[in-house]
């Protein structure tokens, strides 16, 4: 091939690329203004100044039109974080860093953020593109900085990182729509402090107890649970407890006498736990308990109407009009009663004082968005133990309003 069919075959693909970039920009303008269903082909051709034809010859139609938009943005998004944790060390500097910088990506860009959160998320044939398999990546991002901050030390031990890491993403999502829906807020960037001091007394509160006598109890106790299973009694040894434990064998001995008697307190931890939460079941007076029981009537209030559950989170809750209606009117309501449990527990003490009450209903909300689309939409064949998750999201959001000195085993 000579130098100039060489660059004459450059200078084509430079232009197609050109087109291309031009179809996306009208086509991003033209959805947000008119909405995807009402958007057309025709439409966009005409903000591009292009024929439809010319439309065709780069896109199959219009839902690969809007998913190409998205695709593009969330790769740049990649490199705008990647940019911002450029030279950061320790997982939870990560962290902090990866949500201030995804934040600011969607002040910056809140055009794109409607699409992919009112438009993409709530069509089923998105959660099989290629735009989503790039927020997979992003996703598995943030999974692998929590499972680092495990890994360090920094975390605890028993932390279930997916579950972590759709409570982040999911804050985030919440504080999207806080911004462009409801208008709350003229930015989520005002709120990454309370993010983070609800994150920072959740996990970090959480590594500096893990220390103490009483947890290297508990995961020693755990680890045993799980050898005894797998194993039986005979097949489980003292070293396979401490190593899944996280313990020397020395330790173990400093808790448990021997392989029968940590075998034994096995029934009596769990009997205690159960003695204490059937006595709280008939004593919800402190507030505390109440937004324990609130969290947990939530999650199964959903998962008992699983259809409704689907139609809510992708064509109701995603969905623009939704926010005009009565329907949100008394969803607010609802929420605010979530939101009254918090104010109740600072002005008593039973919670932190610097608790931001609606980033924390954005991180609840948020999360139990995230959780339900994983188990029912992403990972639909897998099998999760929902109930597990469950009760392990109620402990998370305890934590991280109550005082250290306070918690729960």
């Amino acid at each position: 091939m000579n130098r100039k069919t060489q660059n004459k075959e450059q200078k084509q693909i430079k232009a197609q690329g050109t087109v291309r970039e031009r179809i996306l920009q009208s086509a991003c303008r033209v959805i947000n203004e008119k909405g995807y269903s009402g958007a057309s082909v025709r439409d966009i051709a005409a903000e591009a100044g292009l024929t439809e034809p010319t439309i065709y010859l780069h896109f199959k139609g219009k839902e690969e039109v809007l998913f190409s938009i998205v695709e593009q943005q969330v790769e740049d998004s990649l490199v705008f974080m990647r940019e911002h944790m450029a030279g950061i060390s320790g997982a939870h500097q990560k962290l902090r860093k990866l949500i201030w910088a995804h934040l600011r990506y969607n002040d910056l860009h809140q055009d794109y953020l409607k699409l992919v959160l009112l438009d993409c998320r709530s069509n089923y044939s998105f959660y099989k593109s290629d735009a989503y398999k790039v927020i997979r990546r992003y996703s598995g991002i943030v999974l692998s900085i929590i499972q680092e901050g495990i890994d360090e030390g920094v975390y605890p031990l028993e932390l279930n990182a997916r579950l972590m890491r759709d409570i982040v993403l999911g804050v985030l999502d919440f504080e999207a729509y806080t911004v462009l829906i409801t208008k709350e807020i003229p930015d989520a960037t005002q709120d990454h402090e309370a993010i983070m001091a609800l994150l920072d007394n959740l996990l970090l509160g959480w590594a500096s107890e893990t220390n103490d006598s009483a947890n290297k109890s508990k995961r020693i106790l755990q680890a045993a649970i799980k050898a005894f299973a797998k194993k039986g009694y005979a097949g489980a040894t003292i070293s396979d407890i401490a190593k899944a434990a996280k313990v020397s064998d020395g330790t173990v001995y400093e808790h448990f006498k021997n392989k029968e008697d940590l075998l034994l307190s096995i029934p009596e931890e769990y009997f205690q736990s159960h003695l204490d939460r059937l006595e709280q079941s008939f004593n919800i007076t402190d507030n505390s308990r109440k937004l324990r029981r609130f969290i947990q009537y939530h999650f199964r209030l959903y998962l008992d109407d699983y259809d409704f559950l689907l139609v809510y989170l992708l064509l109701i809750q995603l969905n623009r009009t939704f926010y005009k209606t009565r329907a949100y009117t008394a969803l607010k309501s609802y929420m605010a009663v979530f939101e009254k449990l918090v104010e109740d527990g600072i002005k008593d003490g039973s919670f932190v004082a610097e608790c931001n009450v609606r980033v924390y209903r954005n991180m609840f909300f948020g999360a139990f968005t995230h959780m339900t689309l994983r188990w029912f939409v992403v990972e639909c064949r897998g099998q999760v133990d929902k109930l597990s998750e469950i009760n392990q999201a109620t402990k998370y959001f305890l934590d991280m309003i109550t005082p250290k000195g306070e918690r729960e085993g």
